[in-house]
């Protein structure tokens, strides 16, 4: 059941909505196959898959998600945490709702911790696994996150996300977000990033994002569950990404703990994988996938 307008229709496959512990969750469907599981980064709506999804539904049925938080999703101010157990939770729920069976799931920052989590946690309901600079530990080194300190305090924090929520940011955070890749970035490829943290900004909530903001903090250690991991992984990572610490950390326990987890390195590529480069992530994916 819809309880609010959409920020607009989706530009690849249908909108559906599905009540799972009393939220409303919102996620795009397309394509037929064995089912796929897309879940984004921090403060990311469905749409920063939007480069990959006409790659990957010719082959396999996509169900591209806002996890709780963001997008069309609910944005509860209580009752809910917004860490990477509570959302990996609300996937698994929502797989089984839907009779999905076995699901590959495919996450990227925020949403690469969130598949292995559900990998670590609920290894019947997971199919392989792509994460992309998604983590298990608690992360040593982490850029520094302005919008944690900004959301802390009510009044300041509601101002923040006005002045978030009418887009006088977004040119500012597409730089951010681009780092390294800015200047080489095409008046395309600009427009399609722009496109998306426009979205992601018109979404904006303070509870939800001050709370994902800290989730790197905030999560419940699942490493010993980790190391049991069965289900086949492909690590993505930029190495001239922000969080090329973070994902260094992430990469060395794989390689310590679960040897069979397959690692790919972009020499050029950025904490933002699949919007810089939709057609190597989606190769790399349907090859990962196609693999016995």
């Amino acid at each position: 059941m819809q309880t609010h307008p959409l920020l607009s229709k989706a530009e690849y496959g249908e909108d559906e909505f599905l009540e799972i512990d009393g939220y409303q969750l919102h996620y795009v469907e397309i394509g037929k196959g064995k089912p796929v599981l897309l879940i984004p980064g921090s403060f990311s709506t469905y749409r920063s898959w939007n480069g990959i999804i006409p790659r990957l539904c010719e082959d396999y049925r996509l169900l591209a998600l806002d996890y709780l938080g963001t997008g069309d999703s609910d944005k509860p101010r209580s009752g809910f945490g917004y860490t990477i157990g509570e959302q990996a939770d609300l996937a698994d729920r929502l797989i089984r709702k839907l009779r999905l069976g076995r699901t590959h799931l495919v996450g990227a920052s925020y949403g690469g911790a969130i598949v292995l989590n559900m990998a670590a946690r609920y290894p019947d309901a997971v199919g392989k696994v792509v994460s992309i600079e998604g983590g298990i530990l608690k992360p040593k080194n982490m850029p520094s996150n302005p919008i944690e300190n900004l959301l802390r305090y009510p009044i300041l924090g509601d101002v923040m996300i006005a002045i978030i929520r009418s887009g006088a940011m977004n040119r500012l955070v597409m730089r951010r977000v681009a780092g390294a890749w800015y200047p080489k970035m095409t008046a395309s490829q600009k427009q399609i990033l722009l496109a998306e943290i426009s979205f992601n900004a018109r979404s904006a909530s303070r509870a939800a994002w001050y709370s994902i903001a800290k989730s790197s903090r905030t999560v419940i250690p699942f490493e010993e569950e980790a190391k049991r991991i069965r289900a086949p992984i492909l690590y993505l990572a930029g190495e001239q990404s922000d969080f090329r610490a973070m994902a260094g950390e992430n990469i060395r326990f794989l390689r310590e703990n679960l040897p069979q987890a397959k690692i790919l390195e972009l020499s050029d590529g950025i904490h933002d994988l699949a919007v810089q480069k939709p057609r190597e992530v989606a190769r790399a994916i349907l090859e990962f996938f196609a693999a016995g």
